[in-house]
């Protein structure tokens, strides 16, 4: 067993409900295409791997290698609704429900950050996808590290997006375990009750404030896709998966160009765990979004857009 660090938890506060007015015009602003105006049903698919459904989106063609993008702890693919549409205006854009969460089946193995890896691979040669731009978010960012390290072949370039679970030292899992824990006993934890609490701004705010930095500033469209994976049968063993993670070691084998993407504000991970991925990894380039929390790609669309589609780029 690796020698353990302490888990530092994070040093950001949430922001006040008046503090959204000074968010800047780009928070929580939908880029273009806009997500509302895909016909999402006509790219939704299901694929067997390891004998269990596996629900995706698959939207988009081009040159360059398809862009992979694997949600976080209690997500879905609907994590990145409002990226999906611009990275598929110029190439393939697959998103997929993790084995456990959304629609998919829970797999016939006890949920492993090495299995969700493996995952990974089998579904790529599936949908035939031989090279592929691996994006991941929070524990999906642990995922994502170690297809990388599994799969060098097939991914040709890393993208973490406030990664957690890479190191046991490096992220607490509680905060985002009491989070979803709390969301559901809370009226967002019913259809009604959701639906009354994302009409009133300051319930909203209170609801979402750990998980996104203005809450008030995202569309409720938007905060409502991102929680209808809650109650998901994967999340108990996916957070023990998570204390089984320990990647740290292993970071320097990396050989594929990294983009690390963190929230300067994110309450779930700390920005510190970043800062060391990006020590770690040679070559990782590192971008901090000020004013930002745990989901860059939902709360600054157009600019982690930006981010994305240049570090994607031949």
């Amino acid at each position: 067993m690796p020698p353990h660090r302490r888990i530092l938890p994070s040093t950001a506060r949430p922001a006040s409900l008046a503090a959204a007015a000074g968010a800047g015009p780009g928070y929580g602003r939908s880029d273009s295409p806009d997500w509302r105006a895909v016909d999402w049903r006509s790219h939704l698919r299901a694929v067997t791997v390891a004998g269990r459904r596996v629900h995706l989106v698959d939207i988009g063609a081009g040159e360059g290698a398809a862009v992979l993008f694997v949600h976080g702890l209690g997500g879905r693919w609907q994590s990145w609704i409002e990226t999906i549409p611009r990275i598929a205006a110029g190439r393939r854009a697959v998103a997929f429900d993790l084995p456990g969460f959304g629609r998919s089946q829970l797999p016939i193995e006890p949920i492993s950050i090495d299995g969700y890896a493996a995952a990974i691979e089998r579904l790529c040669d599936l949908l035939g996808l031989e090279s592929i731009v691996l994006v991941g978010n929070s524990m999906g960012g642990a995922i994502a590290t170690k297809a990388a390290l599994r799969f060098p072949g097939l991914v040709e370039r890393l993208a973490l997006v406030s990664p957690a679970a890479i190191s046991l030292a490096g992220f607490n899992p509680a905060p985002a375990a009491a989070l979803t824990a709390a969301l559901a006993r809370t009226p967002l934890g019913s259809p009604e009750g959701m639906r009354s609490i994302m009409r009133r701004p300051r319930a909203r705010h209170l609801a979402f404030a750990t998980l996104v930095r203005h809450p008030t500033r995202i569309a409720p469209d938007t905060l409502s896709e991102l929680i209808g994976g809650r109650g998901a049968p994967g999340f108990a063993p996916a957070i023990e998966a998570m204390m089984n993670c320990e990647l740290g070691g292993e970071l320097r084998a990396i050989t594929q160009p990294v983009l690390i993407v963190h929230g300067r504000e994110d309450m779930l991970v700390p920005l510190s765990l970043s800062r060391w991925l990006s020590e770690r990894i040679a070559g990782a380039r590192l971008e901090i979004l000020d004013d930002t929390g745990h989901l860059p790609m939902i709360e600054r669309p157009a600019r982690f857009n930006e981010l994305l589609l240049d570090f994607a780029a031949p």
